[in-house]
């Protein structure tokens, strides 16, 4: 990924198949970052400095992720540094009504259990599920992060370290059976519930990247895309 222009407007010129298996595994830990906690003060300014606008950059070159990183961009460069501190308070109040659960109806679960019981619950046979191949794969949610093994940012990161060290076939089993069959839906209610579009346009992307990297995978396995 060159990150020349693409914030400025340069259309996106690389596609989820041209990636690397590092930058594919770079782009699933960003989208954990992004659903793993909310924002801070700091955290903007992060993408405000040279080095945050280089990654959003990079972002915006691959097409799925160009809105997603258009909308970071304008979230923090459209505001001076002393109203960082309001922007951040408004964009944790999004996370707060989507993901936890402080929107009631009108949010967002970020846990694969909730999109694929039948009476929209959480703790069901995903995480479960989940918590096996963490188990398996010698790995525990950190102290700090106390949520169910089938959180979207368990999964995104656990899906990362698998693009790094796993062949294709498990690759795919995994964006199959962890991500593909909810996070489309997952999507569609953050588009209708978050009024920042913050997340909206990061679980968008998430969406529309995952499809397109799981149609990049071997064709010897039937391709499957985010329902929603």
């Amino acid at each position: 990924m060159a990150g020349s222009a693409a914030l400025a407007g340069t259309p996106p010129v690389v596609a989820v198949s041209e990636l690397s298996a590092g930058e594919r595994a770079m782009v699933y830990r960003w989208l954990a970052g992004l659903f793993a906690r909310e924002q801070t003060v700091e955290s903007l300014r992060r993408y405000r400095s040279a080095e945050g606008r280089a990654l959003l950059d990079a972002l915006g070159e691959i097409a799925p992720l160009a809105p997603a990183a258009a909308t970071v961009w304008q979230r923090v460069s459209e505001i001076s540094e002393d109203d960082l501190p309001k922007r951040a308070l408004d964009l944790a109040g999004a996370y707060a009504r989507l993901f936890l659960g402080v929107g009631g109806r009108r949010s967002a679960p970020p846990y694969q259990s909730f999109y694929t019981s039948p009476a929209g619950r959480v703790m069901q046979a995903p995480a479960a599920a989940m918590q096996g191949e963490l188990r398996q794969r010698n790995r525990r949610l950190a102290d700090a992060f106390p949520e169910l093994p089938d959180h979207l940012a368990v999964q995104l990161s656990v899906l990362a370290e698998l693009v790094e060290t796993a062949p294709a076939a498990e690759q795919a089993a995994f964006l199959d059976t962890r991500l593909l069959d909810w996070i489309g839906t997952f999507a569609a209610r953050c588009a209708a519930a978050d009024g920042t579009g913050f997340y909206a346009a990061a679980a968008r992307a998430l969406a529309e990247f995952a499809s397109a990297d799981r149609a990049a995978l071997p064709a010897a396995f039937p391709v499957r895309r985010a329902r929603g």
